[in-house]
């Protein structure tokens, strides 16, 4: 059976996640594409399309080199969606902290202290506590920990990802040297993901209720509590709770990143078992 992933929640703005799939990239704000039209076919060809997907820096790299080089130059305009994806692409929110923190000393204390809104409300739309910024995780301890049912902000996730309610609670990071996060997600009946893909992969643990699961080329599957999915590196899939049943499960993933792709249309989620 096939598996199902959730991660974290999609970029928004200028620097929303690059979508590897048929349909062209369309990165670039409306305002480039009235006021610059070339300007904003670069930005989707060139700068997503291309700089963003070479292979000799992962997308974790580039994203911490960006938001280092917007901080230092006091571009706080941009900073929104290009900390929205560096969440994607598995930068934690802790490290983002300490990035900031760190660029104070070489990049100048005012950069650093312009670019503290922008963060929290980014980290505040995604569950993000200040308890969780400030004290140190199991996994920089190194010591064990619990992460409670229920723990943290519960978010809910955005309509760019989701269709329908979905709300987000008790994330957690992996400890030592493992790098696998994840989260307790619940679909009301009738909501689904997007299409999406995990670069390392995605397991689900289904706690509650009843969901289905598609991945690209299969069938809709149903999966209930107590079933275990997993889906495959890089592979293209999106799962939800049954017209008339809501749906629990926790998801793992290493390196957190995810690439949100199109909506489950109406038709596709209508194929699902009865």
């Amino acid at each position: 059976m096939r598996g199902l992933a959730i991660g974290a929640l999609a970029a928004t703005g200028f620097a929303m996640p690059a979508a590897a799939q048929e349909q062209p990239l369309r990165v670039a704000p409306e305002d480039m594409r009235w006021v610059a039209p070339a300007l904003a076919g670069y930005t989707d060809e060139i700068l997503f399309g291309e700089v963003w997907r070479r292979r000799d820096l992962g997308p974790r790299d580039r994203s911490m080199a960006t938001l280092s080089a917007l901080i230092a130059g006091g571009n706080t305009a941009q900073l929104t969606g290009h900390l929205n994806r560096a969440l994607d692409n598995g930068v934690k929110p802790a490290e983002i902290g300490a990035l900031i923190t760190h660029l104070a000393f070489y990049a100048g204390w005012p950069n650093a202290v312009s670019a503290l809104g922008e963060a929290r409300q980014v980290l505040e739309a995604r569950g993000i506590t200040a308890a969780e910024m400030q004290v140190p995780t199991a996994s920089a301890t190194g010591r064990s920990g619990i992460v409670r049912k229920g723990a943290g902000l519960v978010a809910r996730g955005p309509s760019t990802n989701f269709i329908g309610t979905v709300h987000v609670s008790a994330r957690f990071d992996g400890s030592g040297d493992t790098d696998i996060g994840g989260a307790t997600v619940r679909f009301e009946a009738g909501a689904r993901s997007a299409w999406h893909r995990h670069a390392m992969g995605q397991t689900l643990v289904v706690t509650e209720g009843c969901g289905w699961t598609q991945s690209e080329g299969g069938p809709v599957e149903r999966v209930c509590a107590g079933d275990v999915v997993t889906v495959a590196p890089g592979e293209k899939h999106w799962h939800g709770a049954t017209v008339n049943s809501a749906m629990t499960h926790i998801a793992l993933s290493g390196g957190n990143a995810v690439e949100w792709l199109e909506h489950v249309t109406d038709a596709e989620y209508a194929r699902g078992p009865r």
